[in-house]
């Protein structure tokens, strides 16, 4: 993603409007060079296309409800978790002990405080510290992201960079959802280009002594640490609307340090949103 606008890209605009390229194709190369809608506008100004927002792909919800979870990793056994109205699934042995044991100390090498979307006046809401793995450009971690990516069955490109949290004794992330409330300021902000947050994966690098279980209230269902389990579920319902089953917390831990590695999926990317057999 583009977070600034240098002046050759102001340029580049500028030149192509004069030769009187196509607005709509400017528009999908600078979206493929990571600039968002607000960003694209901007560079444009008058001559942004109104009909740019109408060329985006239409989102296939019944088929995201349907990844082709497993099918690139076939030695991996992947249990459903019978809970209606959720998808959730657990993967024992996702990853190996030594992978762990590798990630835990790439994490904790550059922990920053865990932040939030917003604020709901509770500062102990969500007490972990995150790893943003994506910027210790370790191979293990590219390896550990196509991995996840593969298993779902969903490119990388339709994906948030991956991240990693530490939870020491009494740390905790309370009750939320992955998904982006609809309508909202919130929504506005985080999901306007990238879409909502469709599957969630989770993996943990460590057993935990006591406490740290992932528990969905709604469901009144646990998944608890275990060194090298994932546990993935799917934010929204098949017609796309925002499950509200997904509700879930990491409970404190009560003894030990909990390592997990979380990655978030969306609802829109570059090119393909599944990946196929010549993949």
């Amino acid at each position: 993603m583009q977070t600034v606008i240098e002046p050759s890209w102001q340029a580049w605009v500028t030149e192509n409007l004069q030769r009187q390229c196509n607005p709509v194709e400017l528009c999908q190369i600078l979206k493929q060079h990571g600039f968002q809608t607000p960003q694209i506008q901007q560079l444009l100004g008058e001559a942004y296309p109104l009909e740019f927002a109408q060329t985006q792909p239409v989102i296939d919800y019944a088929a995201l409800a349907k990844p082709p979870l497993g099918r690139f990793h076939p030695e991996l056994t992947i249990h459903q978790v019978l809970a209606e109205p959720l998808q959730l699934y657990v993967i024992e042995d996702f990853l190996s002990a030594n992978e762990c044991q590798q990630l835990i100390e790439i994490t904790d090498s550059q922990l920053s405080p865990s932040e939030v979307s917003h604020s709901n006046g509770d500062y102990a809401y969500r007490t972990s510290q995150t790893c943003h793995l994506v910027n210790t450009q370790h191979p293990l971690v590219d390896k550990v992201n196509e991995k996840i990516a593969r298993t779902l069955g969903i490119q990388a490109r339709y994906a948030e960079p991956i991240q990693a949290q530490r939870y020491a004794v009494g740390q905790e992330f309370k009750e939320h959802h992955d998904y982006f409330a609809p309508n909202t300021d919130i929504y506005e902000r985080y999901a306007k280009d990238l879409g909502q947050r469709t599957w969630t994966f989770v993996v943990y690098l460590n057993d935990v002594v006591a406490g740290g279980a992932t528990y969905f209230p709604i469901i009144e269902t646990a998944v608890k640490p275990k060194q090298g389990c994932a546990a993935l579920w799917n934010n929204l319902h098949p017609d796309g609307r925002p499950n509200y089953a997904s509700l879930h917390q990491g409970m404190p831990v009560v003894q030990g340090v909990k390592y997990i590695i979380t990655k978030w999926f969306r609802e829109r990317g570059q090119g393909a949103m599944f990946y196929e057999e010549a993949d």
